[in-house]
């Protein structure tokens, strides 16, 4: 026998066993489910690691063999269908072990054993030792030679044990060519393998072991006394069929040489491709670990790609060589030497990125790099928005950066993160690393130099731009990326520089008003409670309410009582602590958040200015952070004293809002092309109270308010899938008065639900849903087992059309009006974007006309079938423009 050592999996066994050890919140970027292929792969590392056999080879299902279901009709036909969410993980399972390159064994109607029993057959007649990786027990034969082993998982899913043939007689009592019998007798009910009833794993093996075989048990059946012997022989015929099921075969035809197969032959730039798409990043070290002889991982590394160069003449070859090919793409980065931040002239470093150099421009001279290329070169940077930002850092919106902002051409910029959230906008981020590996199949070595880390930043941007272009192209979402993400780019970083003016007085008053009202909701809640306790504290409040007080409905989770809205909400109305107490969240939060923290987010220049977001919402609308203003309450009186706080920097000047009206509902009437949805928008009548005067059967006259809010609430339900609990919930009425009102309302508009139905089929055909403009959203929980999640995935299909629609539709329209603001010579500045709502600061004397700038640019952005209608509303402050 040689050393030679290889590892022969069952993928079916593992797969099972990963999925029903790890939760299923383990998900790729893209949505889907990931805890099989993660566990698997795990499994496979750690068993490598431990075991270092030369090579691995790995057995799947392919059918099962027709002898067993002749012999046993009844062999595995109770086992569930497979989860769905199982289902699609085997593929992906597939394409990690293509990607390692280990090779996968499959034969048309036969099982991962007999595929198993056949290679260790092959194994020891060439001399090779074979380790068996399952999780079944049924292998436990196969171990009747030295050069056979089984390795199976013991408890969780990386601590394995090794069987030899001393280790299976220990285990089962009886030796490893004796299992088919001792299965024979016990059964296997996870297989369906009846064997004979009453005999377990010890009446199994004694028998076996003092008989020898089944066959002479069954044999000597009349001398077994009792219940025993009655059931062996009643059930003979059952045990012998049970031996032959239980039995693995070992000629199964298959074309392997195990000689051949070596663990480490892969390309590692197809491992990078594969484990950054299913966010495997922890793994990527531990795999390379287990064959260090194998390829090493391939690093992004600008000084061996291109050399990096700085000083006048490198600074010169640059400007020739952007001047001379003005239709190459240049990668651009900007890194912080100082380490401060990221606009100091004489810590900043820009690093550009050409084919032949990276080129490393310091200090002042940086800036003007940087304008003479967004002003005549392609430029393509990891964000293009962080890219940019040295030209218009925030406080300076007046001075030459905006000169310099003016001169970018969108059509000549590249922003990798956009390009990859349009691919998918399901990820939680885009960062480089994970973009370098999985479309470069490469990694992005760290540093700690700042030339070094913006010439690999810079580099790694040039070479992702064709490729990103390339799957922008053909996923359909170019012209969504060419037409609305990149021409919003410099109209962000304005509104970012420019910031909204904020009246801290405003502020500091209302924390000392609201300070009060927090301490008296918190004595009133004690009071209410009977015992002093930290309102605080979610355990020492579930045990207030739940144990105390017994409130019912309580919901245990691991930690304690849950004492969320979802909790708290209805006990409300009956429970005045409950109500207490999420008006004092709500306070509290509000409180930490806006009124206590916007004071101190103030810029040098006494303005606040936030982050706008657009790769961060999968709907495709933009967020805000730091501070993020999307979440400030509009119907409340707390929220509306927060927005009141909000002014222009001018004490005569005004804040004006221009806000879409019911633009969703809109998009649908124009979607689905409903004669009476498009006639109630455009006969002039309210469009609620026209829904409602449809669905409640009564003249237009006669709709009462309660009718109308009613109506209000199908309305902008529908939009979002809405289900008659839900409607119920929110209209507080019983559950089938809430379903009589949705088929009402589908039977006043019915194109409205055909066009739900044929999206959402549409989106189980391809597996996401898209806008007019060509926005995508995967939607991975269409394709769930779970109820829940599988109805979450319809109601998102249903929503993307319009809810995506009009994130577009807000985003050209920023586009437009920021154009129509610097073209006509307006004062007026847009300084903030809230859902559908367009903020600016302006004198009193462009009121007029930049309000009727404002609707005609919003309006007219796109052709709808019925009229896109635009409030201009102005006051001293943000409340009072409301």
């Amino acid at each position: 026998m040689t050393d030679r050592v290889v590892a022969v999996v069952d993928g079916n066994s593992l797969v099972h066993r990963a999925f029903h050890a790890l939760p299923p919140t383990l998900t790729a970027p893209d949505g889907r489910p990931t805890n099989a292929v993660f566990g698997f792969t795990s499994m496979l590392v750690k068993m490598v690691s431990d075991l270092r056999p030369d090579g691995v080879v790995v057995a799947f299902d392919q059918g099962k063999p027709a002898f067993r279901t002749e012999v046993l009709e009844r062999y595995k036909v109770q086992r569930p269908p497979m989860a769905d969410e199982l289902k699609v993980q085997f593929p992906m399972v597939k394409q990690v072990l293509e990607a390692l390159a280990v090779p996968i064994v499959e034969s048309p109607g036969w099982e991962g054993d007999d595929l198993l029993g056949t290679l260790a057959e092959r194994g020891k007649a060439e001399g090779v030792r074979v380790l068996l990786v399952t999780g079944d027990r049924d292998a436990l034969q196969l171990v009747e030679d030295p050069a056979v082993e089984v390795v199976s998982t013991r408890k969780g899913i990386t601590d394995i044990v090794v069987y030899d043939e001393a280790g299976v007689k220990e285990k089962t009592g009886v030796a490893p060519e004796r299992i088919p019998d001792y299965l024979g007798l016990k059964g296997d009910a996870s297989d369906n393998i009846p064997g004979v009833p009453g005999v377990g794993e010890k009446t199994a093996a004694r028998l076996v072991a003092e008989y020898g075989s089944l066959e002479e048990v069954l044999a000597h059946a009349d001398a077994i006394k009792g219940k025993l012997g009655e059931n062996l022989r009643e059930h003979a015929d059952g045990a012998r069929a049970s031996k032959l099921v239980a039995t693995i075969r070992r000629d199964v035809p298959v074309e392997i040489d195990l000689a051949e197969v070596r663990w480490g032959s892969w390309r590692a730039e197809d491992v990078l491709r594969v484990f950054a798409a299913m966010s495997f990043a922890t793994l990527t070290d531990r795999l390379f670990a287990t064959a260090p002889e194998a390829q090493a991982a391939p690093e992004l590394e600008a000084a061996e790609v291109r050399a990096i160069a700085e000083g006048p003449e490198a600074v010169a070859r640059l400007r020739a060589y952007a001047a001379g090919r003005p239709e190459a793409w240049l990668g651009v980065a900007f890194d912080d030497g100082a380490g401060e931040t990221l606009f100091p002239d004489e810590g900043r470093v820009l690093a550009v990125a050409t084919p032949a150099e990276t080129v490393v421009v310091r200090g002042p001279e940086a800036g003007a790099v940087l304008d003479e290329l967004v002003a005549n070169a392609h430029v393509a940077a990891t964000d293009a928005k962080e890219a940019l930002q040295p030209l218009c850092p925030p406080g300076e919106a007046a001075q030459p950066c905006a000169r310099s902002l003016d001169a970018v051409d969108p059509a000549r910029l590249f922003g990798c993160d956009v390009a990859a959230y349009l691919l998918e906008s399901n990820r939680s981020s885009y960062e480089l690393p994970r973009l370098v590996e999985e479309h470069l199949g490469r990694r992005l070595p760290e540093s700690a130099d700042a030339a070094e880390r913006a010439a690999m930043r810079a580099a790694a941007a040039a070479e992702l731009q064709p490729v990103l272009a390339g799957k922008l192209v053909a996923d359909g979402s170019w012209t969504c990326f060419e037409r609305i993400e990149m021409p919003l780019v410099p109209v962000l970083l304005r509104m970012e520089s420019v910031g909204v003016g904020i009246d801290v007085r405003v502020l500091e008053e209302l924390a000392a008003e609201v300070g009060g009202r927090i301490d008296g909701l918190r004595a009133e809640i004690v009071a209410l409670a009977g015992v002093d306790f930290n309102v605080d504290s979610p355990k020492q409040l579930g045990e207030v309410l739940f144990e105390k007080l017994q409130l019912p409905a309580g919901k245990r989770t691991k930690t304690g009582w849950s004492t969320d809205a979802s909790v708290l909400g209805p006990l409300g109305a009956s429970f005045p602590i409950a109500a207490r107490v999420l008006e004092y969240r709500e306070l509290t939060k509000l409180k930490s958040t806006y009124i206590d923290a916007l004071p101190r987010m103030l810029g040098p220049d006494g303005r606040l200015h936030t982050s706008f977001n657009q790769t961060v919402a999968a709907t495709g609308r933009l967020s805000s952070s730091n501070p993020n203003l999307q979440n400030i309450p509009v119907r409340t009186e707390l929220g509306r004293s927060i927005r009141a706080a909000f002014v222009p920097p001018d004490p005569g000047g005004l804040i004006v809002s221009a806000d879409y009206s019911q633009i969703e509902l809109r998009i649908l009437a124009h979607v689905s092309e409903d004669s009476g949805l498009i006639e109630a928008f455009t006969s002039g009548i309210d469009f609620h109270t026209a829904t409602a005067a449809r669905v409640f059967g009564v003249p237009l006259a006669q709709v009462t308010a309660e009718q109308r809010r009613r109506a209000k609430a199908v309305n902008f339900g529908i939009v979002y899938g809405i289900s008659a609990h839900g409607l119920s919930e929110s209209l507080r009425v019983p559950r089938d008065e809430a379903q009589a009102m949705i088929d009402r309302y589908f039977a006043a508009y019915p194109q409205v639900r055909e066009y739900l139905d044929r999206v959402v089929a549409e989106a189980h055909r391809d597996g996401y849903a898209v806008t007019l403009f060509g926005r995508k959203r995967r939607i991975p929980e269409l394709a769930s087992s779970n109820y829940n999640l599988r109805s979450f995935g319809e109601r998102t299909a249903m929503n993307h059309p319009m809810q995506g629609t009009a994130a577009d539709i807000v985003k050209l329209a920023m586009i437009e009006v920021d154009r129509r603001l610097r073209a006509e010579g307006f004062a007026g500045r847009m300084v903030l974007q809230v859902h559908d709502e367009l903020v600016f600061e302006a004198p009193p004397a462009e009121l007029v006309r930049l309000s009727a700038m404002a609707v005609e640019a919003m309006t007219r952005v796109v052709e709808l079938r019925v009229p896109l209608e635009v409030n201009v509303s102005s006051g001293r402050d943000w409340a009072a423009a409301k």
